[in-house]
């Protein structure tokens, strides 16, 4: 082995060990964070410190029930049913309020609990039923039994925890707007079989689209809430603080420009369910929390295994699927518990691309053949347009004069437009021990490996810049008719968080610290550096990125219930370390190979060294630029925080909260936020009235300041162009007189009612404005008077961050339920909608770029149409769904329709308007024995795609859709085996 392959050997060695990845080149460099092993099928560092956390909370368990015994303590005991059918709810919490002690129901409904002695209450809530909360008085050393049962009512009756350090509340009786989705139910019934599309079709003001020919970005979906982007939604897991991934959107999609978490990377069958806090949340959460937050409640179940198997494929035969899940827990002493998840999904790619009209080959040769263009025109229209019908007509006939000399189809040459290929292994662990004096130790972290193969580009022959031949050679060994790269990239995912919970006179502590690493590599496979002609190797490296994140929190409460109707205070702070880096591909993947130096002694002066492009080929691998040494990124910020988080029963029926928050960060200074909440109950809880006011911010992430490359893109005219990303502190960003990136500033209002006018109908509405100030957006494209500076990296434009939008966000939510008992059977039945408006209210333009612009368009250089459009018109302005979920017996059924708004998508040419789309999903599910149920079922049963789009914005009829709405894939029919034992 050579020297420096160490890395290499290991990443291969994981390969083979897992047999996970398609191709791996000898060149590839891996980033994976984990430790070298001198076995090939040893577990890396991390995965051994998941199993080793496994094995560690197993013993200490098998100590902990002496520990406990030797406490001054008591055990309350009993079962959770279903208040009408007797049934056992597997799974239900039962907390005791005010602690954080707590534990699930086991598969017969049978809770345990250690308590300490005296008063305490008892609440014991399952997704789907109304919580019943109990007061007890327990003695030392005596076992109390205490049976829940519980009534069926509905989501919005579910007790969350979000938005409130203080008295766990369902969702009606909530200050502030929050969805309790029971996303473990939800995987059983739903088509859907990734957690974004899962919550895209039941929370209307969530959307998550896959996009296409859009990079890494066709690996983690952008995801947005209320339409704002990706990074101003916070993730928690557990009710910690969630990583970011590394990958930064640049190209045109959603999102673009920000930075969103990865929310595929965790099992879905992991989870229990999903709280949509949708409120400004910075007061409470810290930065990010602008549209609001998710937290994922991880499940606790013991002694019960659930599986499933779900595969299918899309109406037009392609897109299979292929996810194998299953979900284990057991008990660890009388409290603790162990619950482990894995997951396996083969997800095969699409392809929409049909017929286009783009010229195939290089027509120099031929008379009145079309040349290959340094600009207009590349399409058969466009010559048409230009020169006159005549020409595109003999320019289409020069082509299929070629593609008959070579026996080849027009189809050879067909792009692909659809959802990249991916294949993912993932592993979650949730984790609980009792210590003894009434503390826990808990633990929770997975680990995702997930390999996608997306398609950049097809490059056709016209384009002889971007064939490794010269003009003269007539017979090319390597890609003579031209070649479709594809980028096949590793996304790494890991997190790992432990802490210890418990009270002290009186006063519940948890301190915690939190760790996740998110990496990307680029491997371009099928695709040659031109400049390198036939020697060009066709599988390049091409660099990677990587982010990290360590949070270390201490969180401190107490409830009084002695004050007033009940007073909650809890205060803490936080500690944390952000890292980013860039990593360079092989130089084949960014070197200009055709440029060299010369003696120029053409002219009468001195003969003088000069640069020269010799062969006027596109530098570094096609598909995707790799990243230069000089791209290279290694850096760290850290932040402290410290909140105070108060809640005040001023009556049982009046409500109002209050909490503030102040962070300084190493790199850009201190911000304080606020916010201030209330809840007014009338008619007996019946009616609620609500609102809420705060302030909030974003810390601008590292990837925004320190992110830069250059890659392959459209220009203004839809040319393919290579464009440097440059850094915030680049000498780019200084000529271009871009200040120092700071952070977002925002302020949110809420207002809002919940309802319970009849039995078995909840409903909520609520109406928010969202201010969002100094936005940092990537900008378009220029490069005036940087000609010098963008040759140096062999680009032709420049497009840098900066905080430089003012916008304004207006909506509306309405949630409703209904639970209609029939003679034969229960039907559940929902409604959901969001209404969302984004504007800008201001463009701040740095008055060096004012003064130096030269053109008549500053503003449309700077933060043009497509920029513009996709900040605020990345999402349908309004999303409406309705489903009914009927049960009898064995039998089930669930029937959704979604209805998604119009959409506005900017593309290449104009801004087109797409009109609403409907999209209906079914299920039907039978219970084969107790333990397995099968169900089949459709999404998009009647394969509905949007408008299609206008020429112009279709590449000559390569893109026909756009990933708009429900998205470009059509309909997707599948059947799925669930077993629970």
């Amino acid at each position: 082995m050579q020297a420096g392959s160490l890395q290499d050997f290991h990443s291969i060695s994981l390969k083979r060990c897992l047999s996970w990845g398609r191709h791996i080149s000898t060149h590839r460099r891996r980033e994976y964070a984990m430790l070298p092993f001198s076995s090939p099928c040893r577990l890396s560092a991390f995965g051994s410190l998941l199993l080793g956390l496994a094995v560690a909370c197993a013993s200490l368990g098998a100590l902990s029930p002496g520990m406990a015994q030797a406490q001054s303590s008591a055990t309350v005991q009993g079962r959770v049913v279903d208040a009408e059918t007797g049934a056992p709810l597997a799974g239900a919490n039962v907390q005791v309020l005010g602690t954080q002690r707590g534990t699930s129901a086991d598969t017969d409904g049978q809770y345990r609990v250690r308590v300490a002695p005296g008063d305490l209450r008892l609440r014991a809530s399952f997704v789907g039923y109304s919580a019943e909360t109990e007061q007890l008085r327990v003695e030392a050393g005596e076992t109390y039994t205490f049976d829940f049962e519980l009534t069926p009512g509905s989501t919005l009756d579910d007790v969350v925890v979000v938005g409130s350090r203080g008295q766990s509340r369902s969702a009606l009786q909530s200050a502030v707007p929050v969805d309790a989705l029971p996303v473990g139910e939800l995987t059983t019934q739903s088509p859907q079989t990734d957690l974004n599309q899962l919550l895209t079709y039941t929370a209307p003001s969530f959307q998550a689209n896959r996009q296409t020919s859009s990079d890494a970005t066709e690996f983690i979906d952008p995801a947005t809430l209320r339409s704002l982007p990706p990074d101003q939604l916070l993730v928690l897991v557990n009710g910690k603080r969630r990583h970011k991934s590394s990958l930064v959107n640049t190209l045109g999609t959603v999102g673009r420009g920000a930075v969103g978490t990865d929310l595929n990377a965790i099992p879905s069958a992991a989870v229990q369910r999903v709280e949509v806090l949708r409120n400004g949340a910075s007061a409470q959460y810290g930065s990010d929390a602008v549209a609001g937050v998710l937290n994922l409640q991880m499940k606790e179940a013991t002694n019960q295994l659930t599986a499933d198997v779900t595969t299918g494929l899309r109406n037009a035969g392609d897109g299979e699927v292929v996810k194998v899940s299953a979900n284990y827990g057991f008990a660890v002493g009388e409290e603790g518990f162990v619950n482990v998840t894995g997951m396996f999904r083969d997800r095969a790619r699409t392809n929409r691309a049909d017929g286009n009209q783009l010229i195939l080959f290089d027509q120099s040769d031929f008379p009145n053949g079309v040349a290959p263009p340094s600009g207009f025109p590349f399409a058969y229209p466009q010559v048409a347009g230009i020169i006159g019908e005549e020409a595109a007509q003999n320019a289409r006939r020069i082509d299929n004069q070629i593609l008959n000399q070579r026996g080849l189809e027009r189809s050879d040459f067909q792009f692909r437009v659809g959802q990249s290929a991916v294949q993912q292994r993932a592993v979650f662990l949730n984790s609980e021990v009792g210590l003894g004096n009434d503390a826990t130790l808990y633990a929770f972290g997975g680990l995702s490996y997930k390999n996608g193969i997306g398609a950049p580009f097809r490059r056709l022959p016209f384009s002889t810049s971007a064939m490794p031949y010269r003009a003269s050679n007539t017979d090319p060994a390597l890609f003579p008719n031209g070649f479709q790269p594809e980028m096949n990239s590793d996304v790494v995912d890991q997190s790992l968080t432990i802490g210890v919970e418990g009270t002290i006179g009186g006063w519940t502590w948890d301190l915690s610290n939190s760790y996740g690493r998110n990496s990307l590599d680029y491997q371009m496979d099928n695709t040659v550096n031109a400049s390198l002609l036939q020697a060009s190797p066709t599988s390049i490296y091409a660099g990677g990125h990587a982010f990290s994140q360590n949070v270390t929190n201490l969180d401190v409460s107490r409830f009084f219930d002695d004050a007033l109707a009940g007073i909650n205070v809890a205060f803490g702070g936080a500690y944390r370390t952000d890292r980013y880096q860039i990593f360079s591909g092989e130089e084949a993947s960014y070197r200009n190979y055709g440029r060299v130096q010369l003696i120029d002694d053409t002219s009468a002066a001195s003969p003088r060294l000069v640069t020269r492009d010799t062969l006027g080929k596109e530098p570094g691998t096609q598909g995707f630029v790799g990243f230069r040494p000089e791209n290279e990124v290694d850096r760290t910020r850290s932040n402290v925080a410290a909140y105070l988080d108060t809640e005040v029963n001023l009556t049982e029926n009046l409500l109002v909260t209050a909490a503030g928050r102040y962070e300084n960060y190493s790199d850009f200074g201190g911000t304080l936020n606020g916010r201030l909440a209330a809840r007014w109950g009338l008619l007996d809880g019946r009616l609620n009235l609500r609102g809420s006011a705060s302030t909030g911010f974003r810390a601008p992430s590292l990837h925004q300041i320190y992110f830069n490359e250059v890659r392959t893109d459209f220009d203004d005219q839809g040319q393919l162009v290579n464009i440097g990303t440059f850094s915030n502190d680049s000498e780019v960003a200084r000529v271009l007189g871009i200040p120092q990136l700071e952070e977002e500033r925002s302020r949110s209002y809420s207002a809002g009612i919940t309802a319970s006018p009849i039995e078995n109908l909840d409903l909520t509405i609520d109406g928010y404005q969202i201010y969002v100030d100094d936005r940092v957006v990537l900008t378009g494209e220029f490069s005036s008077g940087l000609s010098n500076l963008l040759a140096e990296v062999g680009a032709q434009n420049a497009q840098v961050f900066a905080n430089a939008v003012d916008t304004k966000t207006t909506g509306l939510d309405v949630v409703a339920t209904y639970r209609l008992p029939l003679p034969t059977g229960t039907v559940e039945l929902s409604a959901a909608g969001n209404v969302n408006d984004t504007e800008i209210q201001a463009l701040t333009i740095p008055e060096t770029v004012r003064a130096n612009y030269e053109g008549d368009d500053l503003q449309g250089t700077f933060f043009g149409r497509q920029e513009q459009g996709f900040l605020t018109e990345s999402n349908p302005e309004s999303k409406v769904t309705l489903s009914a979920d009927y049960q009898l017996s064995a039998f089930g059924l669930l029937v959704r329709t979604v209805r998604f708004g119009e959409q506005v998508r900017p593309g290449f040419a104009q801004n087109q308007t797409h009109s609403p789309e409907w999209v209906v999903d079914a299920t039907a599910s039978y219970d084969l024995t107790e333990a397995a149920t099968l169900s089949v079922g459709a999404s998009n049963l009647f394969n509905n795609y949007p408008d299609e789009q206008v020429f112009g914005n279709s590449y000559a009829g390569v893109f026909d859709y756009a990933p708009v709405q429900q998205g470009l894939n059509g309909a997707f029919y599948f059947a799925r085996l669930n077993v629970q034992l």
